[in-house]
């Protein structure tokens, strides 16, 4: 076997949270496959070695709401350069928003990306527009879209803002067993703002969104979530309103699950305080 095809990672901290595994360890592969973790006693010349200490080995990340931009805006990411960015980082699998330019509400433009995403190094996942060109009007045909290969519907970008539609999307999404995501904002509370209401938006002279505009959007598709029995994900929860909406949620049995983003968990208003135009 070629030298190329066998490799030893030695002393890494190994983290794997579907089998309750954290301890450190060797990981030997060969021919890309794990052939064992534990103590590696046997003579490792004819192989690569890494020496890991102080690091840590995980399984391929998941990151389920990327934005690769194509078809449409390929200036600023095409699903190549962004597959090869996830892979940069330790991600195997995404899944990409649908509000590309034309968004994606057909078959043929999950076809188109799965397409695009053909040989590259992570797998990518097509989430489908829940609207017809996300205008919040009419309901994607849900089971060709799932044919064709999307593994889930969001309007992303966009709440959707009838709740009948959002009803009628949970129900059908259920009915072929994929979730309905869902940007929550009220953009009459929002009002094209553009940080934290507060004293801090006040004394910068921005103007501020205030937690109730996420909050009452995430409120009304819970119970719409309930109601229908749907799969609900919220997506880049902000506000601990939301969370504790979430929580409540999830106590009573609703199938909600909830995304944030690192900014939200790391920084406040406050570190805009100094912002000058």
């Amino acid at each position: 076997m070629n030298e190329s095809h066998k490799l030893l990672i030695r002393g890494a901290r190994v983290f794997d949270p579907s089998v309750r595994l954290d301890r450190t360890a060797d990981l030997f592969a060969a021919e890309g496959v794990l052939k064992k973790i534990g103590p590696f006693d046997r003579d490792a010349s004819d192989i690569r070695v890494i020496e890991a200490k102080g690091k840590i080995v995980i399984p391929g990340l998941f990151d389920m709401h990327v934005h690769l931009r194509e078809p449409g805006r390929e200036d600023e990411e095409t699903v190549a350069s962004g597959c090869r960015a996830a892979a940069a980082g330790g991600f195997t699998e995404i899944a990409c928003m649908p509000n590309t330019h034309p968004p994606i509400d057909g078959r043929s433009q999950v076809e188109f990306i799965l397409d695009r995403a053909s040989g590259q190094p992570v797998r990518v996942h097509p989430v489908a527009c829940i609207t017809r060109g996300q205008n919040g009007e009419e309901l994607t045909e849900m089971g060709e879209l799932v044919q064709a290969g999307a593994v889930a519907f969001s309007d992303d970008g966009k709440s959707v803002e009838k709740a009948v539609l959002l009803r009628r999307a949970l129900e059908y999404a259920g009915m072929f067993g994929k979730p309905v995501i869902e940007h929550c904002e009220d953009r009459t509370l929002s009002e094209n703002g553009a940080m934290h209401e507060g004293w801090v938006s006040t004394s910068a002279g921005l103007r501020g969104i205030p937690s109730i505009a996420e909050e009452v959007v995430v409120a009304r598709d819970l119970l719409i979530a309930e109601y229908t029995k749907g799969t609900l994900h919220i997506a880049h929860v902000s506000t601990g309103g939301s969370v504790r909406l979430i929580r409540e949620a999830k106590s009573r049995g609703v199938h909600v699950t909830a995304e944030t983003c690192p900014h939200y968990l790391v920084l406040t208003d406050e570190a805009v305080r100094q912002y000058d135009t």
